[in-house]
């Protein structure tokens, strides 16, 4: 634990046996979330590495150690200078054969399991049951026939759900074993030639370093995905511009973090009808206001001097979201944006408020699995539990502490 800490903290990679100079045990883990995923390796070599991945166990995956920023850029470089590549079937005639009516069902099981991630987040049974699907997909484009174009789908299909299962991780604070899941959805994306998903898996990663606060991080990734959606459709370039808004907040930029959403909601309402990326379906204008909302929070507790005035902009923007999520199927994000909503009005000094909407998230809490959330609530929990001092403010925590524990 000090050394993932101290690993995640300073950047540079710690092991127990550089701290204490102690060999690692047979039993103890020392693999990085980079290991088989920096260089060029050709695309058997991609999959072999995603199927051992995918099927370890769920301590294993736990327990690998993150890496330095500069060493998951060089694995993310490396990703997406792959060349594009159509995975080679078993020339077999005798091997199962892929058909599109298959391709068809296993598609539409990925857009349900988005939809379970929508809804309870990345709790241990559906990170679990997106492993044994993603090691599915690989075991077709492995060892069964198919066409040219169904060998697409099925590598567009596995880097899905790597990405999926790579968000699910992060929402679970498994933050190496999530941009090891994202790495490989890159590799699978790029040898699909699918710019697209790779540019959505960079903006995730993004998303990830400025959570865990290292901006200079998020600006560059955020970077990267916009450059790759240059001849994109206008709502994936605005799914990037979107995660540079957050980056560019993250590090407190205000002009260039309002310059970025006015940007992406101006290519967001020229988005055409039908025909967006299905990983896409959930970025809506509702979804960039909540963004917006969980950023100029962030703004605010970076400039006391401005943080009045963002954050009731911050309120108007995440209240909806975290008021409707509940009735609209995305209670996980509904529960986040609510936290943020939360902690906007306790920096507001508005208890009142700020007790109403810890009510709130306690009622919903036991409905989501989210690790992350749930420790985003806690921390919450105890900063306000240093400012609230009132009768009703005190039940509101009281309320907070049973959900948490309950968990």
């Amino acid at each position: 634990m000090a050394a993932t800490l101290l690993t995640e903290t300073t950047g540079t990679t710690y092991t127990p046996t550089t701290l204490w100079g102690t060999q690692p045990t047979p039993t103890e883990r020392t693999a990085s979330a980079t290991d088989g995923l920096v260089g060029r390796h050709p695309l058997t070599d991609v999959l072999a590495v995603a199927t051992a991945w995918t099927t370890t166990s769920p301590g294993d995956q736990a327990a690998i150690y993150p890496v330095s920023d500069n060493e998951l850029f060089a694995a993310v470089w490396d990703a997406t200078r792959q060349t594009p590549h159509t995975p080679k079937p078993l020339a077999d005639p005798y091997a199962d054969r892929v058909d599109p009516p298959l391709m068809d069902v296993l598609e539409g099981h990925l857009k349900d399991l988005r939809r379970l991630d929508d809804t309870a987040g990345g709790g241990a049974l559906s990170q679990r049951y997106v492993r044994t699907a993603l090691a599915s997909v690989l075991d077709l484009l492995r060892n069964c026939r198919y066409t040219p174009a169904v060998g697409t789908r099925l590598l567009t299909t596995a880097s899905g759900m790597a990405q999926l299962a790579g968000w699910m991780a992060f929402d679970a604070d498994l933050t190496a074993a999530g941009q090891r899941y994202q790495l490989l959805a890159i590799r699978l994306a790029r040898a699909a030639n699918d710019e697209d998903t790779i540019a959505n898996v960079l903006g995730m990663l993004s998303y990830q370093h400025a959570a865990t606060h290292k901006p200079a991080s998020a600006v560059r990734l955020a970077e990267a995905a916009v450059e790759h959606t240059t001849h994109s459709a206008p709502i994936v370039r605005a799914r990037a511009l979107g995660r540079l808004a957050t980056a560019r907040a993250a590090a407190g930029e205000t002009d260039a973090f309002r310059s970025a959403t006015e940007q992406c909601r101006t290519l967001l309402d020229r988005r055409g009808h039908g025909g967006d990326p299905p990983a896409l379906y959930y970025f809506t204008p509702e979804q960039v206001a909540a963004e917006s909302g969980h950023a100029l929070v962030e703004l605010a507790a970076a400039n006391p001097s401005r943080a009045s005035r963002l954050l009731s902009e911050a309120t108007d923007l995440l209240t909806p979201l975290a008021d409707h999520g509940p009735t609209t199927g995305f209670m996980r994000s509904a529960v986040l944006h609510g936290i943020h909503l939360a902690r906007a009005h306790l920096l507001s000094r508005n208890t009142e408020t700020t007790v109403h909407t810890l009510l709130q998230l306690a009622s919903h809490l036991d409905e989501v699995q989210s690790i992350r959330c749930r420790n985003l609530l806690a921390h919450l929990r105890r900063q306000a539990g240093t400012r609230i001092r009132t009768a009703s403010g005190v039940d509101a925590l009281k309320a907070v502490d049973r959900a948490l524990s309950a968990a």
